[in-house]
């Protein structure tokens, strides 16, 4: 009875912070690098996930690769 406690606090508390991830915003000096960014990130694919974008992989590696493409935009 008290492992299950203990299994079930552990799960709970693991949702609890996988779903706590940080927002990444990005401002944009036109509409075009916006665009060039969401693009890009969907073309691009993140090295750590299978058949993951790295606009939609959660992986720190594809958060650092989405602040690169974002800093190269805005250098042009």
């Amino acid at each position: 009875m008290i492992k299950r406690f203990w299994l079930v606090l552990l799960l709970a508390s693991s949702a609890v912070f996988s779903v706590s991830a940080a927002i990444e915003v990005y401002e944009f000096d036109t509409p075009q690098q916006e665009d060039a960014f969401h693009k890009l990130g969907k073309e691009l694919r993140c090295p750590k996930c299978q058949n993951n974008n790295i606009a939609d992989s959660n992986a720190g590696l594809a958060q650092d690769l989405r602040l690169k493409v974002y800093e190269m935009l805005k250098q042009g």
